[in-house]
Parts: structure tokens; C-alpha cells; sequence
């Protein structure tokens, strides 16, 4: 995600997947719709139109399961909700940065680099893949940032990998990351007034495991989380996070489904 290079390849990625015209959704955090488009720039790059037409066939293939549980009844069983108020700055050009993150761009440009060297991968926007004012970095305190947040990244810098260590930067006590990067771990934001141990479907909530990995789906049940809504004046910005866990309806497809199993 090195500032100077994200701008450039986002907008490759869009010209690259053949759908520039049309508005790329982040659902629910999830970043499969992102992994598959660069991979699908590589594939255009490299020539290869057989892995490029599959890589499209796998977006169609998505949006079509998606439609499919919409068929399926849920309740929610629990939920949580959150505000986070921060600054948030646009960078069209990033030798031209807003005043008040230029102070740390230098270093952002440079922490914002894999470990070999390599660009980083940008996470996106809030709920598109790229704002029409161009790339967007979030800035808030660090100890203001909701303690799952600061819980998760602690352990991430002592043991996770190269991407997720760097989803969030930290300069002078302040810490800078993309609204995509949000995206991902939103179930954390959401979960900010939760307390660990005090609820078993709380608990629940706040494991990332349950929004991301495909192997640890549960019968009937699912996880899902979203933002509520979004307000800026300036560069302040309040943004409201939701998680839920919902449960199959007794009698609709997935619960019918389930016990067939």
C-alpha cells in the first residue's frame, strides 16, 4: 500500500476487472472481492485471458450465492454497535498531502512497504474499493482506539503476517490505517463497550475467525457485521460499526438443509 503507488493501482485493478464503470462492494468486510481482483490484474498483465475469464466467473459466482441466502430466514441472536470518531484525509497526491497527516507521510510511505520490499496491498475504502477523492487514510489516537483493536495488533506485530502487522501504523501515539483495514476488523470496532468473558455470544462476536474463515462456518448460524452509517464535517469523521449473529429460522432453507445432513 506505498502512498506513492496506490493511487495508480487501484485504478488499474478496476480497468484491469472490466468493471470501472460499475461501484465494487466490500461486504461485510470481506476481502475475497479484493484478493480476486489482483490477482485478476496479474492474469491481464501476464496475458493470461483463461485465468483472467475464470477470475471474473468467480465475482458472477459470488453475487449469485449471495442472492441465494437471501432466501434463508435468520434472527438475530446478538449483537453489538459502536462509534469511532476520527480524522480521515484524502491524498489525491501524496507530495501534496493535507496538512494535518503531511507530518507523517514519510514514515507511512515507508512502514506501508512488505518485507521484501514489495508494495503493499491496499485494503480499500469503507464499502467501495476506491473513493472518488482517491486514496484515504483514518487517523486517531492510539489509546482511543477500541481496546479489541489494540489487543489484536499487539499480537499481530509479534506474530502475524507481514499484511496484517501493517494494516495499522503507529507514529508519535497515533495511529493511521485505510478504511478498509476497518473493514476487515470491524467485528473489533463493533465490539468496543463489549467486555471479554461476561456473555458467551459476545464473546463470540468479537473472534474474527467467525466473520473470515470458510472452515469454521457453524450449522444455522453466521456471523455477519456492517457499518451503520457515516458522518464527516471536514476531516472529522464519526463512523458507526455493527456486528451480529443470527441463527437459521426453524423451517427455512438453511435450517431444512441442515438437518438433511
Amino acid at each position: 500500500m506505498k502512498l506513492s503507488t496506490a493511487i495508480l493501482g487501484l485504478f488499474g485493478l478496476l480497468v484491469a476487472a472490466d468493471i470501472a464503470e460499475q461501484r465494487i462492494e466490500i461486504n461485510v468486510g470481506n476481502t475475497e472481492i479484493l484478493d480476486v481482483l489482483r490477482k485478476l490484474e496479474q492474469a491481464k498483465k501476464s496475458g493470461n485471458e483463461e485465468l483472467a475469464s475464470q477470475l471474473l466467473d468467480e465475482l458472477k459466482i459470488g453475487r449469485s450465492s449471495k442472492q441465494a441466502d437471501s432466501n434463508t430466514q435468520w434472527t438475530t441472536d446478538c449483537k453489538a454497535s459502536a462509534y469511532l470518531d476520527a480524522e480521515i484525509f484524502a491524498i489525491k497526491d501524496p507530495r501534496n498531502a493535507p496538512e494535518g497527516i503531511k507530518w507523517a507521510m514519510d514514515y507511512l510511505d515507508k512502514y506501508w512497504t512488505s518485507d521484501d520490499g514489495s508494495e503493499y496491498p491496499y485494503p480499500g475504502d469503507f464499502k467501495t474499493f476506491m473513493h472518488r477523492d482517491g486514496f484515504r487514510v483514518i487517523s486517531i489516537r492510539y489509546d482511543q482506539l477500541p481496546w479489541a483493536v489494540r489487543e489484536w495488533r499487539e499480537q499481530e506485530m509479534e506474530k502475524g503476517l507481514a499484511e496484517e502487522r501493517k494494516l495499522i501504523a503507529v507514529l508519535d501515539g497515533v495511529a493511521f490505517f485505510a478504511p478498509g483495514a476497518m473493514t476487515w476488523l470491524m467485528p473489533l470496532f463493533a465490539g468496543a463497550d463489549l467486555t471479554r468473558g461476561k456473555d458467551a455470544c459476545h464473546d463470540e462476536l468479537l473472534k474474527l475467525d467467525n466473520y473470515h474463515n470458510k472452515d469454521k462456518k457453524e450449522s444455522g448460524v453466521k456471523y455477519i457485521f456492517k457499518y451503520g452509517g457515516t458522518s464527516q464535517v471536514g476531516t472529522t469523521i464519526r463512523i458507526q460499526t455493527t456486528s451480529q449473529r443470527l441463527v437459521a429460522d426453524k423451517g427455512s432453507k438453511e435450517d431444512q438443509s441442515n438437518q438433511d445432513l
